[in-house]
Order: structure tokens, then C-alpha cells, then sequence
């Protein structure tokens, strides 16, 4: 049998423990940057659904706006600075740029989503529900082709009337928004 010799503690010097302590500070490292990158992926995926649900309402808001086409009509209650959604054209400032800038989109001027409101889960409504403006462009188009949607067209002697709608959704937050804009010849 074979007896080791007995090391005096004052022959070591800790280096275990160094290299330990180091590899775990490492590690801590490591595992605080993975938890930062996933909490920044997840406020991305929250953003990015808010963003997605702001769309969906404005097109909503669009397609309800389309709705009322059929009932509108120049004589139809037009206004130089919209009155219920209903806008004439202003052919300096685009009336959506000036809703924008004043901040007027939840005012009287504009029209409310007329549909069912819309939800996040199917019973949570969205803070603020999208709204619309008609904006009733200069000039009527030649009438063209035929439609038997519409009942105008080269046939009938209607003439077409352009007018552009513009739409914004607001997201599950409130903070998000969303802007969309057609112009339709109707």
C-alpha cells in the first residue's frame, strides 16, 4: 500500500476556486442577456400584435365606409372641414392630413365604426373603436364599361363620382394605429 504525502496548506492557493467563481460569474452572464433578449422579443411580439389589430380595425372602418356609398351622393351633406365623416376636399391640405396633425380623429367630424365593435378575444372591446371620412374628390369621371352592382355606366348616362376614404384603427393598447386610404370611383 501506497501512502500519498500530505500537502501543507500553505502549498495551495485557491486556484479551484478562482476558476469556479470565474465560470460562474460567466454563466450569470450569459443567462441575464438571454433573459434580456427574450423580455425584448416578447415587447416586439406584443407591438407587432397591437400593430396587426390597429389594421384589422381600420380596414374594418374601410369596409364600412364602403357601405355608404351607395346612399352618398354630391348633394349629399358635404362640409369643408367634415362634418360626421362626411368632407369636401381641401385641395391644399388633404382633410386626413389635417385630422392627423389636430389630433381630431375622435372628434364629431368623423364617422364611427357602424359595425358590431370590435373585440380582442371576442367579448374584450378595443379601447377605442375605428373611425372614417368620406372626402368627396373635384370633378366626376366618364362613365365607362357598365355595372350591374351599381346600375351606372356607359348605359345609364350617370355620371362616376371619385371619393377618396380614409380609415384608422387603434390596437389592443390604444397606442397603436393604423391609417388606411382608398380612393373609389363610385
Amino acid at each position: 500500500m501506497k501512502i500519498m504525502p500530505c500537502i501543507p496548506l500553505t502549498h495551495q492557493r485557491g486556484a479551484a476556486l478562482i476558476t469556479g467563481l470565474i465560470f460562474l460569474v460567466v454563466l450569470t452572464l450569459i443567462s441575464l442577456a438571454a433573459m434580456r433578449a427574450t423580455s425584448l422579443e416578447e415587447r416586439m411580439a406584443g407591438n407587432a400584435r397591437d400593430q396587426d389589430v390597429a389594421f384589422q380595425a381600420a380596414e374594418a372602418a374601410m369596409r364600412d365606409a364602403m357601405k355608404q356609398l351607395p346612399g352618398l351622393s354630391p348633394a349629399s351633406a358635404f362640409a369643408a372641414g367634415c362634418a360626421a365623416g362626411l368632407c369636401l376636399n381641401n385641395p391644399v391640405t388633404p382633410v386626413w392630413t389635417t385630422l392627423t396633425a389636430g389630433n381630431l380623429w375622435n372628434a364629431a367630424n368623423t364617422a364611427a365604426y357602424g359595425g358590431t365593435a370590435l373585440t380582442i378575444d371576442g367579448a374584450t372591446s378595443l379601447p377605442v373603436q375605428p373611425r372614417y371620412v368620406i372626402e368627396l374628390l373635384p370633378g366626376t369621371v366618364p362613365p365607362f364599361g357598365s355595372s350591374a352592382s351599381t346600375g351606372k355606366g356607359n348605359t345609364s348616362g350617370a355620371q362616376l363620382i371619385p371619393y377618396r376614404i380614409t380609415a384608422r384603427g387603434w390596437g389592443i393598447t390604444g397606442q397603436a394605429q393604423a391609417t388606411v386610404q382608398a380612393t373609389v370611383i363610385y
